[in-house]
């Protein structure tokens, strides 16, 4: 500044601010434009990790809750169904693998007996229609079983089984009667199956005579088994 221009006089700075205050109207701010610029100045918020998974957990939890009502319900496996399959398996493995040794099956009873704890008073060993051709011992769902076969004249081999039968219930229906007795018989994929319950053994005749003229057949099969077979009286 040179000593020719004028200086300013500071006392005319605070008169036109005080006429600016004085003239000029003032307003406060709105309450939410407050809060919108406090928000605008405020550092951002850190999300946090578990937001994701938690919307992920209540998304499931839902979904879940929808989809129970629909899911299967667990069924009970049938210990009846579940023993005659395994009695058929070890039947067809007999057919496969078996072998004819008719000769040695009394020198080979009492042994078979032993094994499988299973001892009989008398059985049937076969006429001029059937044949006895092999005695064995097994294990079925478990328990030691005593297994007989036989061959008829027309070659159809059948298997008789006979293992421990507590806590095994046979169905009623299917019940069959044959000269007093009325023994169960069901029929899968082409086999033959009579079971019945003497003492306390569960016993299975398997064969594959399953037509209605075999099957009259495979009922004197039953009455010969059934009547040439007994297990000692209960104790």
């Amino acid at each position: 500044m040179t000593p020719d221009e004028p200086r300013e006089d500071p006392g005319e700075e605070a008169r036109f601010r005080r006429l600016l205050a004085e003239r000029l109207p003032r307003h406060a701010a709105p309450a939410h434009l407050r809060a919108a610029i406090a928000a605008l100045a405020a550092p951002p918020r850190r999300a946090f990790w578990w937001a994701p998974a938690l919307s992920a957990l209540a998304t499931a939890m839902v979904l879940g809750l929808v989809a129970l009502p629909l899911l299967p319900r667990t069924v009970e496996p049938d210990p009846f169904r579940s023993m005659v399959s395994a009695v058929l398996s070890q039947h067809a493995r007999s057919l496969m693998w078996g072998e004819a040794r008719p000769e040695a099956v009394p020198a080979a009873l009492p042994r078979v007996m032993e094994q499988t704890g299973i001892g009989l008073s008398w059985l049937f060993q076969g006429d001029d229609e059937i044949q006895l051709i092999n005695a064995e011992p097994l294990v079925v769902e478990g328990r030691r079983a005593l297994a007989l076969t036989y061959q008829d004249t027309e070659g159809h081999t059948l298997t008789y089984t006979l293992l421990p039968g507590a806590g095994m219930t046979l169905p009623k229906q299917g019940r069959v009667k044959i000269d007093g007795y009325q023994p169960l018989l069901t029929q899968i994929e082409g086999w033959s199956i009579f079971v019945w319950k003497q003492n306390d053994l569960a016993c299975f005749l398997i064969s594959d005579l399953v037509s209605e003229q075999d099957l009259a057949r495979f009922k004197q099969v039953f009455l010969k088994v059934r009547q040439g077979t007994e297990p000692p009286p209960q104790s």
